[in-house]
């Protein structure tokens, strides 16, 4: 007889190595690259919305996304969209090592 636990906990356990397969993964340079770009941005371009001088002002919803993303560890999505809107802003790109 076969024990219904057994095959929920096998169920399970396919679904979390599924799930971790799909994180994404950045390697330590990019990841360093990524933090010197959100920092850039949110010093220059996307200040934080919550302080005084940005009262009324509407964030850049794909920037402080981008920047999210880098902190959640995702470099590879946030690189491109933090080089854009640095660029945009006129905004000399750091050294990508």
């Amino acid at each position: 007889m076969r024990r219904p636990g057994l095959l929920l906990t096998a169920a399970l356990g396919l679904s979390l190595l599924a799930c971790a397969k799909q994180q994404p993964t950045s390697s330590p340079q990019d990841l360093a690259y990524c933090a010197r770009l959100s920092q850039l941005y949110q010093r220059y371009v996307g200040a934080d919305p919550s302080s005084a001088s940005m009262a009324g002002v509407t964030p850049d919803v794909q920037g402080g996304e981008a920047v999210a993303k880098c902190r959640e560890g995702d470099a590879k999505a946030s690189i491109p969209t933090l080089e854009r809107l640095l660029k945009d802003a006129d905004i000399a790109l750091p050294p990508r090592t």
